[in-house]
Parts: C-alpha cells; sequence; structure tokens
C-alpha cells in the first residue's frame, strides 16, 4: 500500500460544503479507506465562498469585524483578516461575505449596492494596510461596483445610494473626494470568472442566479454601459472589457478603475497556500466541486489542480456533486472520476465517494 500523502484540494461545493468543509470529508474518506495516511488539506476557492477562510488559515492571519451595510443597506458586522508583517499589514476580504447572496436572498436586484463594501475597504486603509487580497464571486449585486466607488469617496450627482437602479442616471462623478490612500494600496483582485463588464458574456451573464427576470437582462446591460461610459471618462481608463471586469456584477471593473490587478482567484490561493509544494510532497491528488460540466474548463479550481499535478507527474482523482455529460472532453485530465452517491449528506456521501476511489 502507498503511504506516501494525498493532497485534497476541493473548491466548494455550492450550497453544501464550503472549500474547507470539503477538504475535511475528503480526508475522512482517505482515513476510512487506508488507515494511518497522511493528508494534506489544501482548499482550492476561486475568490468566491470560503476564500477567507481559507487564506486566514494558510496565512495564520487575526480575524477582525467591523459594521458596515449587506447590500441592502442593513447592518452586518462583516469579518476580514490581518496578517502582520515587516512589509506593512496585509487584509484579507471575501466581499461575498459583505454583498453575497447569502445575505440577501430575497432583496431586489436593483436596490443592492457594494457601498458597503466599499466602507470596508476604507477601515482597512485605516488599520494601516497596504496591500489587499479582495476575493470575488457569489455576489449579490450588479451595480458596476459604483456602490464600491461611493464607499471609498466617489460622489455622483443627484444620487443618494449608488445601486443598479441609479446606474442610469450617473452624469457628474466627483472623485475629489476619493480616499487618496487607495492609490498607494497594492490592491490583488480574485475573480472567479474572466468575463467583461458588458455585453451577452458580460456581467449579465450571471444576473439570473441573482433573481433578474430574463426579460431584465438587456436593460441591466444598457445601465452597465451607460455607468462604464460615465465612469471611465472620470477615472481616464478604458478598462470593462478587461478579463474579469464583469466578475461580482461589475466588481471587478470598479477595481480595475482603482488601479487592481485582477488575477484568477483560483491561481491566487493556490500560489498563497503553496500548492505546487503539496503535490510534490504527494503521491495523489484530490479535488472536485459541486457541479463538473463544460464551465469547469474555464480556470476553475480542479482544471487547475490537473494541471500542476500532471506537471508534477501525480495523478488526481475527481469527485463531483454532479456530472454533467458536457464534462466528458475535460475528463482525460483525471485518473478516476465519481459524482456523489445519493441518499446521504454531502459530508458523508463526499466521504464515501473517496473511500470508493480509494478501495
Amino acid at each position: 500500500m502507498d503511504h506516501a500523502p494525498v493532497v485534497a484540494a476541493p473548491n466548494a461545493f455550492k450550497g453544501t460544503l464550503s472549500p474547507l468543509e470539503a477538504a475535511q470529508a475528503m480526508a475522512r474518506g482517505v482515513a476510512e479507506a487506508c488507515p494511518g495516511r497522511a493528508v494534506i488539506l489544501r482548499p482550492l476557492p476561486d475568490g468566491g465562498d470560503g476564500t477567507l477562510d481559507v487564506l486566514t488559515r494558510a496565512l495564520r492571519a487575526e480575524t477582525h469585524f467591523f459594521e458596515t451595510q449587506d447590500s441592502c443597506g442593513r447592518l452586518i458586522r462583516a469579518p476580514f483578516g490581518l496578517v502582520r508583517s515587516r512589509r506593512g499589514a496585509i487584509a484579507l476580504i471575501e466581499s461575498a461575505r459583505i454583498i453575497g447572496l447569502a445575505q440577501d436572498p430575497h432583496c431586489p436586484l436593483s436596490s443592492r449596492s457594494t457601498e458597503g463594501l466599499g466602507r470596508l475597504l476604507g477601515h482597512v486603509l485605516d488599520r494601516g494596510v497596504r496591500t489587499v487580497y479582495l476575493g470575488l464571486g457569489g455576489s449579490a449585486t450588479c451595480d458596476a461596483g459604483a456602490g464600491l466607488l461611493a464607499g471609498l469617496g466617489v460622489r455622483f450627482a443627484g444620487i443618494l445610494r449608488a445601486d443598479l437602479e441609479a446606474l442610469e442616471r450617473i452624469h457628474t462623478v466627483d472623485l475629489a473626494g476619493l480616499d487618496p490612500r487607495i492609490a498607494r494600496t497594492q490592491l490583488f483582485v480574485l475573480v472567479d470568472v474572466l468575463n467583461p463588464l458588458v455585453g451577452p458574456s458580460g456581467a449579465i451573464a450571471f444576473a439570473a442566479q441573482k433573481g433578474a427576470d430574463p426579460a431584465d437582462l438587456g436593460d441591466i446591460n444598457r445601465r452597465l454601459r451607460w455607468a462604464a461610459d460615465h465612469l471611465e471618462v472620470a477615472f481616464g481608463a478604458s478598462v470593462r472589457t478587461r478579463p474579469g471586469a464583469g466578475a461580482a456584477g461589475g466588481l471587478g471593473f470598479a477595481c480595475a478603475l482603482l488601479g487592481a490587478r485582477l488575477v484568477p482567484g483560483a491561481a491566487a490561493v493556490a500560489r498563497l497556500t503553496g500548492l505546487s509544494l503539496a503535490i510534490r510532497q504527494a503521491s495523489l491528488v484530490l479535488t472536485g466541486e459541486g457541479a463538473c460540466d463544460a464551465q469547469t474548463g474555464y480556470g476553475k479550481g480542479p482544471q487547475l489542480v490537473a494541471a500542476r499535478a500532471r506537471r508534477l507527474g501525480r495523478p488526481v482523482y475527481l469527485v463531483c456533486g454532479r456530472i454533467d455529460r458536457s464534462f466528458a472532453a475535460l475528463s482525460e485530465h483525471y485518473a478516476r472520476c465519481a459524482a456523489l452517491p445519493p441518499g446521504l449528506p454531502a459530508a458523508d456521501a463526499l466521504s464515501a465517494a473517496v473511500a470508493g476511489l480509494l478501495a
């Protein structure tokens, strides 16, 4: 029997298990099939749900809280991570914990704003932070990041709340109050998709899952385009087509206007958590996510894991909540694939699937 370590590097199983919970369930499956075999946990979120927990654990960050607003303006205590280093403090922020769908399942999309996230970003600057890792993904918003900009001091004439509904009323953009410290801050934005801001493959591609009526997508796209026209003139930058600008309903766009680096979330988390080193130490890699389909090939965690493992000559076993027929062309990247067995809680099903693959 092989006694070399196994790496567990899953993304979230959306709606059931966070990336860390999924990795722990995989470890239990390894223990069931191969008692005593070591497991290296390297959960791999892509900037969305679970990113803060994973990075806080990996970088040994302190968890702090700040009172701000969710996307509908309700007060919440938002968590963020703080890492002390010789080069200055580093902040870890997950947008889904402030403006995510879990916070606002019933609030109208038109009235949601990212302003609370902007206020949190301003707060970490007050704490002396000069490097920020901001995870995007799982947001409830589609305001082109106008709320984020408002939270950092940008003013829009005649607009009290910068939400989706207000985008078409943007005419005058006043940057005089924009927090000047943001220009001196390294802002790394971890995006879970590489879509541009506008167009059929832009932010509207994800608006329906946030509650938008399909009949309203054209109107939402028009509002996003209008906002982009005015914001790009004000900032003197053209960033709407940058990969990731459409992430989190256009938050990527606003961050790009602020000079942020938009980076693929899974790759950034892999670097910060030392995924490649862990794979090098192991003889087998486990990965997975809730649904495996054609979209898995577009920068998703399992594909990144498979590519890293292939370069290092390690086999990869894939476990998904469900495997769609459109995934067939990608299955050749994995030594074995399995879907979760029915009738069990998600964590137990994942453990059982892993044990079955190793038996």
